[in-house]
């Protein structure tokens, strides 16, 4: 069977394995094409992650199935890097609503947003993913100018322009 494995970057290779091959062998064929070490690589079929010791044919991927990688960064540079944020955003949101809450009705607001975010997350296709960290990983930083406080539009919010220079 031949399948299509690629990056969130948009790097794509094809693979002829049979399904009784193992992850473990697919993990180490698209190190040998992509270049990326095994211990790396998260494999995804249809948002499922894809444990080493199953075979492909556990996953009922068909011929022309699309694999996703996950590149995680090794060990060494994981352990390496600050956090972004000093504190879980859960925990500074915590803080926030303290301020305008009661502890109790804090933590009730907390749960409900900590659940409504969970079955937005659930919902999200392994597409849109994939779509929302090509645009970020590719795109041109925007540096506003000093001094401007409110974001600009993005350029599909922009307004179209007709012939004869009306705004539409």
């Amino acid at each position: 069977m031949l399948l299509t494995v690629k990056l969130l970057l948009g790097q794509r290779c094809r693979l002829e394995v049979s399904g009784k091959e193992s992850v473990a062998m697919l993990k180490k064929l698209v190190s040998e094409r992509l270049q990326i070490p095994e211990e790396q690589q998260h494999l995804l079929f249809r948002g499922q992650l894809m444990d080493d010791d199953k075979c492909l044919s556990d996953y009922c991927s068909g011929p022309n199935a699309s694999i996703n990688v996950v590149i995680r960064p090794p060990e060494k540079a994981r352990q390496a890097q600050p956090s972004p944020w000093p504190q879980p955003l859960w925990h500074q949101l915590g803080r926030v609503l303290a301020k305008h809450f009661e502890p109790r009705d804090a933590e009730a607001v907390l749960r409900l947003l900590r659940q409504e975010h969970e079955q937005r997350l659930q919902r999200v296709s392994l597409e849109a993913l994939e779509q929302l960290a090509h645009y970020l990983l590719t795109e041109e930083p925007r540096v506003e100018p000093a001094g401007e406080t409110e974001p600009r539009a993005l350029a599909s919010e922009a307004p179209t322009v007709h012939e004869g220079g009306e705004k539409g």
